[in-house]
């Protein structure tokens, strides 16, 4: 009999889950998983957000150590501090170098002609400063925008980080060298560019109510690593807006943008529309963040009360 009764007990403790029971642990594992995920998630993007951070910072620096053995003088020709003009041709064009992998900055082309090395190449090798993580993510996804880009040519994102167009140059709002700049802390040095144009702007809700804004923010995007933001009423280039965002709603982000000054800010999306008259609300429109792209000390055409 006892016999008996110890292999009941035996038998019992050896039966399976249930199906509530297993339904249960399925659950509450389903539940931590649901927990974790999105804080996985949000770890991941600070931590790519540190290192496009930490790029920029590091751009800015190689261009202020130039901007010290060259007495303050910027390039004259800005587009040339990655590539120089002679890398241009029919088989790598302009337009589509920033996703070009055999035009890669420690590619073995770049490496074999020293022609093609523009200003700062050798630098951005020595520090191995690729593209940021977060446009790789995105630039291949969102295509090419160039309109002359050779459909035969891959989308495999290079380079995305981009030079202040108004220092150096000829343009109204350009400067030549560092100490005529209008603030050295205001006038941005390098920058983030999107892949794509931003046609249609959707500002958040609750955010200047009284807008009602929604024209273009640029018609332009990302093709020769130099970031030219046009006055008003052109709608030409802005910062990038994919930083700290979903990825179905890359239009509404920031952008790490690196100062004369060498401080690094983010900006977001809303950031780049202009206030209107007076600073008010009521007006907002494209091309705010002219003042943050504009070097020079004389206004822009129509005045800064007009961006």
């Amino acid at each position: 009999m006892a016999g008996r009764q110890a292999s009941n007990i035996y038998t019992r403790s050896r039966r399976g889950l249930t199906l509530i029971e297993l339904l249960v642990i399925i659950s509450i594992i389903a539940l931590m998983v649901s927990i974790i995920l999105p804080a996985l998630s949000k770890a991941r993007s600070r931590a790519t957000a540190v290192v496009c951070m930490s790029n920029l910072r590091q751009y800015g620096s190689i261009g202020l150590t130039y901007l010290s053995d060259h007495d303050g003088f910027f390039l004259t020709h800005p587009d040339e501090w990655l590539y120089t003009a002679e890398s241009y041709n029919a088989v790598h064009p302009k337009g589509c170098r920033w996703h070009d992998r055999e035009m890669a900055v420690e590619s073995e082309l770049m490496r074999a002609n020293k022609t093609y090395q523009g200003a700062f190449w050798r630098e951005v090798v020595d520090m191995s400063l690729g593209p940021c993580p977060t446009f790789r993510r995105f630039g291949g996804k969102r295509g090419c925008e160039n309109p002359g880009h050779p459909h035969k040519l891959d989308i495999d994102p290079q380079a995305s980080y981009s030079i202040n167009g108004y220092l150096g140059g000829a343009r109204p709002g350009s400067i030549e060298r560092l100490s005529q700049a209008r603030k050295t802390s205001s006038v941005f040095f390098f920058a983030e560019e999107n892949a794509w144009s931003i046609p249609n702007v959707n500002v958040p809700k609750g955010y200047l109510k009284r807008s009602g804004y929604r024209g273009a923010l640029s018609t332009t995007a990302l093709d020769d690593t130099v970031l030219v933001i046009t006055p008003s009423p052109d709608v030409d280039g802005c910062f990038a807006t994919y930083h700290n965002t979903r990825e179905n709603a890359l239009d509404s982000g920031a952008s790490n943008v690196a100062f004369l000054d060498g401080h690094v800010e983010i900006i977001w999306m809303e950031d780049q529309l202009r206030r209107g008259l007076n600073g008010g609300d009521s007006k907002l429109g494209p091309a705010g963040n002219l003042h943050w792209a504009w070097a020079g000390t004389e206004d822009p055409p129509g005045g800064w009360e007009a961006q």
